[in-house]
């Protein structure tokens, strides 16, 4: 397991813990000085109230982690039309919606029902979509499917 996937998961346990999830971590070293950004979702919402105590935990969580407290955080949530990184997000999102662009050039749009790292379901207009992972190019959080 490399560096940042044990911050990523040791950081990922700490959120749970306050009803948070730890969506993106990305952390770079440059001359001696760390820099560290952190995108936290809440299925309820993630405001400024969440974005705050994240932070607070993930910064002294990194300064033990990293024996460095020359380091500059930015913690933030997801944003409504995010474009999705990794199969991990699709679960995370599950309930909001979606548009996914496949490799065929079709659309799928929708919520996303569930997903399990391998499909994605997608609640549509039609019925359920299952999507595989590997034929997605493109995934956006897209706010306007959720009033459907």
């Amino acid at each position: 397991m490399t560096e940042s996937n044990e911050l990523y998961n040791d950081i990922a346990v700490l959120l749970r813990g306050i009803g948070l999830e730890l969506v993106d971590l990305h952390v770079s070293r440059n001359k001696g000085s760390t820099q560290a950004s952190a995108v936290v979702y809440r299925a309820g919402g993630t405001g400024i109230d969440e974005c705050s105590k994240a932070h607070r935990l993930i910064q002294a969580r990194l300064e033990v982690l990293l024996g460095n407290d020359d380091f500059q955080l930015e913690t933030a949530s997801p944003g409504i039309d995010r474009t999705l990184r990794s199969p991990l997000e699709y679960a995370v999102f599950a309930g909001r919606g979606v548009r996914i662009f496949l490799d065929d050039e079709t659309v799928v749009e929708g919520r996303i029902a569930s997903s399990d790292g391998a499909t994605v379901v997608v609640s549509t207009a039609e019925g359920e979509s299952v999507v595989p992972i590997e034929r997605i190019r493109k995934g956006k959080l897209d706010y306007s499917q959720e009033g459907r």
